[in-house]
């Protein structure tokens, strides 16, 4: 009877265990996923090239006049005009923030080179749409004449003619961080 007594102990410790860890069993499952996102495109060119290689250059050609005194594709004093240079972002698939600055430059007493206001940075906004996403850096030139004829106006003048003057434009572009 003691042997039976034991064996049914622990028939029905066995059950207790059986039942309690039953109840508190515990529910796993698990799965991989994959995703996959592609990278926005980005070309800006400046005149038709892309702006990592470009070398824009530009003349008195170029320049829209305003007031023209000098001839022969040249600039003298009483001169007033300025350059669009050509920044095309179509085919880039962010917002480009574009920045234009001037370099030294070495241009005779009375003559000016400056950005344009508005094109000292500007956002050329997304579009899907061909030649929506394209700017102009505006270059405001001007040589201021005499007001009256002075020696030293003279002399200043004098000794830029012939010279080629240089004015040196640094364009940047940056995927803008604005969002939408």
């Amino acid at each position: 009877m003691k042997g039976n007594k034991k064996i049914l102990v622990l028939a029905i410790l066995v059950l207790l265990l059986t039942v309690c860890f039953g109840t508190y069993a515990i529910y796993r499952e698990s799965t991989n996923a994959t995703g996959s996102i592609r990278a926005a495109k980005w070309s800006v060119k400046v005149d038709g090239t892309d702006i990592a290689t470009a070398n824009y250059t530009f003349t008195a050609a170029d320049i829209t006049w305003e007031t023209k005194t000098g001839y022969n594709d040249t600039i003298a004093p009483g001169s007033t005009g300025y350059i669009e240079i050509p920044v095309d972002a179509d085919g880039s698939e962010v917002d480009v923030l574009l920045s234009a600055t001037l370099g030294t430059t070495t241009l005779p007493n009375g003559m000016t080179a400056s950005v344009d206001v508005g094109s000292e940075s500007q956002t050329i906004k997304y579009s899907a749409t061909e030649g929506e996403m394209e700017a102009k850096v505006k270059i405001n030139i001007a040589w201021a004449g005499a007001d009256s004829d002075t020696t030293a106006k003279d002399t200043t003048d004098l000794a830029a003619q012939n010279t080629t003057l240089s004015i040196p434009v640094t364009l940047t572009a940056k995927q803008s961080l604005q969002g939408h």
